[in-house]
């Protein structure tokens, strides 16, 4: 799967709580392509130094580091050191989040050096991965999660409100990232996404590349990866999963699928239990 021996790459989708997703790997030679989650993606460095593109901005995690990412935002991975990086996630729904918490959680920092925490953190990951039962699971994960909100993360509706100018770009790409989502199973046209925005076809993708950095045709690949990726988890066939994405047939879907999460489709459903019955996939 890997070309160096020692990578590995394995999620766990929770039995105990919905919305929640495992994920540990260590990676030497493997670099992500930029892709997204839906929702948060929290996680500790436990060896090794990752390098990742976020928010336009180049970030160093070495051992020791909370890596925080808000949902919807491309990212991309790779080694820093030859030995590469070894690291835990959790990925967390936004609705269980805001269930959790009672607020909408923002993280500023995407990389935060926080030894201390991160140890913590491979700890609770490892009661998690292990947890009997779901009093077990929520337990650990209430106070885990309670912990990295707190201390490195902000209430998003107290993110100081952008300038008048900002606010009318953002609500042009709000209705651009809308038509994508709307449109992922159809041919999208860049003139449909200009006309969108109300701009000309360079303005248009000079101001998507500002806001998003990434241009409109890596965003669009990253939310048809990730749309599979949902339709894998709820028991969907490859193949299904492929077409309902927009992706030309399931070899194409496998190409952008282990570019973006590190395994293939039908590595990830049997991963976490969702292999679609053998009557279904005949």
């Amino acid at each position: 799967m890997f070309n160096h021996p020692s990578e590995f790459v394995t999620f766990k989708a929770s039995p105990h709580l919905p919305g929640v997703e495992l994920y540990s790997a260590r990676l030497v030679d493997h670099a992500f392509a930029p892709h997204l989650h839906d929702g948060y993606s929290l996680g500790a460095i436990e060896a090794g130094v990752e390098r990742f593109r976020y928010r336009g901005s180049e970030h160093l995690a070495p051992a020791g580091t909370l890596v925080l990412l808000n949902p919807d935002e491309l990212h991309t991975g790779q080694a820093e050191v030859e030995s590469g990086w070894t690291y835990q996630m959790l990925y967390i729904e936004p609705a269980t989040l805001l269930r959790m918490t009672g607020s909408e959680a923002w993280f500023p920092a995407a990389a935060t050096h926080d030894p201390a925490l991160a140890g913590a953190f491979r700890t609770g990951f490892s009661r998690l991965w292990h947890a009997p039962d779901d009093l077990a699971f929520v337990s650990t994960f209430t106070q885990l999660v309670d912990t990295i909100v707190a201390r490195h993360g902000r209430n998003a509706r107290a993110v100081q409100a952008a300038d008048p100018r900002s606010l009318r770009r953002m609500a042009a790409m709000r209705r651009v990232v809308d038509c994508i989502e709307a449109h992922l199973d159809q041919p999208l046209g860049i003139e449909t996404l200009a006309a969108e925005a109300g701009m000309s076809l360079f303005h248009f993708v000079r101001t998507f590349s500002a806001t998003f950095h990434v241009t409109p045709h890596q965003y669009l690949q990253a939310r048809r990866t990730a749309r599979a990726k949902a339709l894998l988890g709820r028991r969907v066939t490859p193949s299904d999963a492929a077409a309902a994405a927009g992706m030309t047939d399931q070899s194409h879907l496998n190409r952008w699928f282990k570019r973006a999460y590190g395994v293939t489709p039908a590595q990830y459903q049997q991963q976490i239990g969702t292999r679609p019955l053998a009557a279904a996939r005949a």
